[in-house]
């Protein structure tokens, strides 16, 4: 769906784009702290934003959800616009209806009840976005003839990307390798790269790190066009022990902050959306989905700590054994409910050690010394990344393999990179067709694949 359709219908129902925008900022830049990212289902999430814009609602209010707009295929559109309308509902304290309609037959539908909440889903660009409304509904035929119809009293707009629930109500997502692109990063020794939105401004940039320079950019015409970059003499100081293979590595965390470490540097930094250190992490390296490892000698200490004093704890903070090779994510559920799920390259070794928050465990072998974790297909069961076992660049591949339920581990697919694979990692989804895109590092460029 275009801006301009999207435009029309909002504005077909009583609600100015400007307002939409203006609520749409306001979620992107301040969830509310009970409201919070990445916590819950996106479902959950969205309907607690409703409520915070909202506010409580007249007793014995309607909500009417309004038909699914997509620009996807979808499986079961009723079924999901019904779904959204509820948990809503069930949020505001209110009823729903088990009809969906527009507005104005939303208005009959609640025409005793005085008051009517009207719930637009719509699934854009591989979000879920909804707008929901609160309308005074005239009860009687004098009272519609004097007051009219006016336009909503509240309006809320929420949105998030869309989660594992969601899916469930969208085709399978092939976990297949389709398309390669090639961009030119202008960095001849990667260590690590990273995929996400660093400037809060809701799209996602690359972020390539090497042992000199730190690179954020998005890909365009082949090269990474650059917004920023910083050199490392700039965030740390050099440490007395570099490594002849160093291990760092890069996450975006929520609200735009990036950690990145490298063990030639005494400290891994935290930087905001405008690139400004806020946080120094001491000699560690960032784990996905959460926390650090500190740096000791030539490998990384098996235990998971807080990155900064303020962080939450972190979940799964146990690995088996010193690393050379980490990486982790969080993973949901059908339920909605998140896990974290860990993997590390015991040092000097081929073999990973997977496991999650929830104590289930699994190993992979013959595994080389890049690594990234990630839900590639939203299909709740985690994929492991890696590069291949081996010395010889020319013989180097990405191979993704996923960790069964059963706990099997399955080859999926591999790439060859006759470059060497120097990192990996993984961008949020493009859309809902499929699976997240995959960028791999490699000595002067890196690759996208979808």
């Amino acid at each position: 769906m275009g801006h301009w359709r999207l435009r029309a219908s909002l504005a077909a129902a009583g609600l100015t784009w400007t307002a939409i925008t203006a609520a749409q900022g306001a979620v992107k830049q301040a969830p509310t702290a009970s409201c919070p990212e990445n916590a819950g289902s996106a479902i959950a999430e969205v309907s607690c934003e409703i409520l915070a814009q909202l506010g409580p609602v007249p007793k014995g209010s309607l909500v009417v959800g309004a038909p699914l707009a997509s620009d996807a295929p979808t499986q079961d559109a009723d079924g999901l616009a019904r779904r959204v309308a509820q948990v809503v509902a069930g949020r505001l304290q209110a009823e729903a209806s088990p009809r969906l309609a527009s507005l104005a037959q939303a208005r009959g539908l609640a025409a005793t009840r005085g008051w009517l909440v009207l719930v637009e889903p719509q699934l854009q660009n591989g979000r879920l976005r909804v707008v929901a409304q609160l309308h005074a509904v005239a009860r009687g035929f004098w009272d519609r003839v004097r007051e009219g119809n006016p336009g909503p009293s509240r309006h809320a707009f929420a949105e998030r990307r869309i989660d594992l629930e969601l899916r469930s109500f969208l085709p399978p997502v092939p976990l297949i390798a389709k398309r390669i692109d090639r961009i030119q990063t202008g960095e001849p020794n990667p260590v690590a790269i990273a995929c996400g939105d660093t400037d809060g401004q809701g799209s996602q940039q690359l972020v390539v790190v090497g042992r000199h320079r730190v690179r954020i950019g998005r890909a365009r015409s082949g090269k990474l066009a650059e917004s920023r970059s910083f050199a490392w003499a700039d965030l740390s100081v050099l440490s007395r022990s570099p490594l002849r293979e160093p291990i760092a590595g890069a996450v975006v965390r929520r609200g735009g902050l990036l950690d990145i470490g490298l063990s030639d540097r005494l400290d891994a930094v935290r930087l905001d959306a405008t690139g400004r250190i806020v946080a120094r992490l001491g000699r560690s390296i960032p784990w996905g989905g959460g926390g650090c490892g500190h740096v000791l000698g030539i490998s990384v200490e098996p235990v998971i700590g807080k990155c900064a004093p303020a962080d939450p704890v972190p979940q799964a903070s146990q690995a088996p054994a010193n690393l050379d090779a980490l990486a982790g994510a969080f993973v949901a559920s059908k339920d909605g409910t998140r896990r974290v799920v860990r993997a590390g390259r015991r040092a000097n070794t081929n073999t990973v050690d997977l496991f999650d928050d929830a104590g289930r465990r699994t190993q992979a072998k013959g595994i080389g010394a890049q690594l990234a974790v990630a839900d590639l297909d939203g299909d709740g069961e985690p994929e492991l990344l890696g590069s291949a076992d081996t010395l010889e660049a020319a013989a180097d591949a990405l191979v993704v393999r996923t960790w069964r339920t059963d706990g099997s581990m399955q080859e999926r697919f591999r790439v060859p990179v006759a470059t060497g694979v120097s990192a990996i990692g993984v961008c949020e989804a493009e859309g809902t067709a499929g699976m997240r895109p995959i960028v791999v590092a490699s000595a002067g460029e890196a690759w996208i694949i979808r």
